[in-house]
């Protein structure tokens, strides 16, 4: 009798150890799942377009990536997504849609991340609504299809390398919101032949515009208070008679150090920053 209460003690302790294994290998697996494993949300809509999203709060998402046919096409990007408003595009979210031939921002975003549309090589026109307050760097490099550019009055600065190789740019006007036009920000826009920089512009960043091949005409105003060094580096026709200047400024300083290399017929990016 003693043996049999014995054996029946021993098999409980198997079968609860067991069970308290089972639990702790659940826990673990559950774990790593939420370690490593990543939920994405995703919305197909009817023209096939997938876009991929990360959920804010219970209001807002941003976009993190987009999937699409292999025809040439539009990209409207929904105000909404899941019944909640679309805020931001992410870091590479459009990364090299070389499909996507038009961009049309909605009204409710707010920021665009480094390199959200770089690559998108058929795209003819950048419109940046004015609800847009910071692009990262390099967001619309490469788009060397596009010939026209606007920024809206919410950005205050244009970041490293944002417009860098969109090589069918032909004017630029930088608008008076803008306060700093960072390093290599337009840099090897190849067919830039005028660019404007509004009153209230106070910093040109290092190589800027270099390697503007084309540029002919520029404008700088009087708000401006630092040049990089190299920014218009490249622009062999631009610093004798086509650049336009206030008297007694940063930017009549730099053209006169650069018009004093040119008639010294020392190479142009020789020259200090003013």
């Amino acid at each position: 009798m003693k043996k049999l209460l014995a054996l029946i003690l021993a098999m409980l302790m198997v079968v609860a150890f067991a069970a308290c294994s089972n639990e702790d290998d659940t826990k673990e697996d559950l774990k790593d799942y939420l370690q490593n494993e990543e939920v994405v949300d995703k919305i197909t809509n009817n023209d096939g377009e997938t876009f991929y999203f990360d959920i804010i709060d219970s209001e807002s998402v941003t976009i993190t990536g987009y999937n699409s046919g292999d025809k040439a096409h539009p990209l409207n990007i929904p105000a909404t997504l899941d019944g909640k408003e679309v805020v931001g595009i992410s870091d590479q979210a459009f990364y090299y849609c070389s499909k996507i031939n038009a961009i049309n921002i909605p009204a409710t975003v707010t920021s665009i991340g480094a390199y959200a549309f770089a690559g998108c090589e058929m795209v003819t026109e950048i419109n940046i609504p004015a609800t847009v307050t910071s692009i990262g760097e390099g967001a619309f490099y490469n788009c060397s299809a596009a010939t026209s550019l606007s920024v809206g009055a919410g950005i205050d600065a244009i970041e490293k390398y944002t417009f860098m190789g969109c090589t069918s740019l032909t004017t630029v006007t930088v608008p008076a919101n803008i306060k700093t036009v960072a390093q290599g920000a337009f840099y090897g826009c190849t067919a830039l032949t005028s660019v404007t920089i509004a009153e209230g512009v106070e910093i040109v960043g290092a190589q800027a515009f270099q390697d503007c091949t084309a540029l002919e005409t520029l404008t700088l105003p009087a708000s401006v208070v630092s040049i990089g060094d190299h920014a218009f580096d490249g622009s062999d026709n631009l610093y004798l008679d086509g650049v336009t200047v206030p008297t007694d400024t940063a930017s009549a300083a730099y053209k006169h150090i650069h018009e004093v290399m040119k008639l010294e017929n020392k190479p142009v990016d020789q020259a200090p920053a003013a």
